[in-house]
């Protein structure tokens, strides 16, 4: 759809989604009837090696998708770290050597980007770095449902896989048509076997995805709705990971935020948090959550501080609709300490120490940041790669 921006009334704004939704604690049992409306005869299940393990739902979901498809393929796929390329061409050997017909992902971000790669390549041949870039798949991709076990990536319902180049230490993406998947299904039960360590990535990754998608300079009027509703969403129900850890409603509406947050964010853009942990995450191993989550604050100062307030207070006024703050700047500064609070309450760290990042090679991470500048020219004010980058690095090292 097209659609005006009531903002400006002078720019157009594209919105896309093309995933069908099932939302619900137990709405995995609606993908029994999925399978058999598609008419599928050779599922594959790519499930996280974690979940496998540590999940009895998953041993249930499993029985009954076997007790129907007694052909059905499986691949356990690792979660501790980012994906490459060399380790997608892996997994994407052995799905190509069964004859698959729906492709079934069921992990966090990291496993349901594999699912919808190999979904993709399994119709488009050749080597998976071809398809680098926006809109390079050609064929449309097997059909794929994509059930998250964290509620953070929203990769369920984007239309990215993101993927390292060991060689090149960058981080791209197979990105645009062809690459969502057909059905997304949030189902919270999948959350009971989630670490908490993991849920905390996952939710501040969320929470990023959400806020940055609101104020990034391709936003309109459409993604704000969805990135707004997002950020409302989490803050009211990311606490429940440290004070309520076994309430599946507040889960179930941790899934929902994250879902709605990554529709804004891939229709929009993303920030200065985000940017700064592609790099971060690449060449130092931070958990890529994490890693926004630890700059999140920073970047939201750092705008305010250069006179950018209006998102921050309209994210204000919708997360604490009776605040008595009568300036812009007052709302804005409330909403970074509503941030700041989570932080806190969610135990994410201050530093970057941890991953070997300190004072004595801060600017050499800060230099990795200059092929990135088009990702922060998204930001509301103007941001120089390497010096600005810099700036915020140093607030987090020791």
């Amino acid at each position: 759809i097209r659609v005006m921006s009531t903002a400006t009334q002078t720019k157009t704004a594209f919105f896309q989604l093309e995933t069908q939704l099932h939302s619900g604690i137990g709405a995995s049992a609606v993908l029994i009837d999925i399978l058999a409306n598609e008419a599928v005869q050779s599922p594959l299940i790519i499930v996280d090696e974690g979940v496998k393990a540590h999940s009895s739902y998953f041993a249930q979901f499993f029985e009954s998708i076997q007790s129907k498809y007694p052909g059905l393929h499986l691949i356990e796929t690792q979660g501790q770290f980012e994906p490459t390329y060399d380790y997608l061409d892996e997994v994407l050997a052995t799905a190509r050597s069964y004859t698959v017909d729906f492709v079934i992902g069921i992990g966090g971000g990291s496993c349901l980007d594999i699912t919808k790669a190999v979904a993709a390549l399994l119709t488009n041949p050749g080597n998976p770095r071809d398809y680098r870039g926006f809109d390079k798949l050609s064929r449309p991709a097997v059909p794929c449902a994509a059930i998250p076990t964290t509620a953070g990536t929203g990769s369920e319902v984007t239309i990215n896989a993101s993927f390292v180049d060991t060689d090149t230490k960058f981080k791209m993406g197979v990105n645009g048509r062809y690459m969502n998947a057909r059905y997304a299904i949030l189902d919270a039960k999948w959350l009971e076997s989630c670490p908490r360590s993991v849920e905390v990535s996952a939710g501040i990754d969320a929470l990023v995805h959400a806020v940055e998608g609101y104020i990034c300079n391709k936003a309109n009027v459409v993604t704000q709705y969805y990135s707004k509703e997002g950020v409302r969403i989490l803050m009211d129900n990311l606490n429940c990971i440290v004070e309520d850890p076994k309430n599946l409603e507040k889960k179930q509406s941790l899934l929902l935020g994250s879902y709605v947050a990554a529709i804004g964010m891939f229709n929009s853009g993303s920030g200065l948090a985000a940017v700064l942990s592609y790099p971060t995450g690449v060449h130092y191993l931070v958990p890529h959550g994490i890693c926004g989550g630890i700059f999140l604050a920073s970047a939201i100062d750092f705008n305010i501080q250069r006179g950018y307030t209006q998102g921050y207070a309209e994210l204000f006024d919708a997360i604490e609709p009776r605040n008595n703050a009568s300036t812009q700047e007052e709302k804005a500064k409330g909403f970074l300490k509503r941030i700041q609070d989570l932080s806190d309450l969610l135990e994410i760290p201050k530093t970057l120490n941890h991953w070997g990042i300190h004072s004595a090679n801060v600017a050499d991470l800060a230099k990795e940041m200059i092929p990135m500048q088009g990702g922060f020219d998204q930001n509301p004010v103007p941001f120089d790669a390497e010096k600005d980058s810099l700036e915020i690095l140093k607030k987090h090292v020791d």
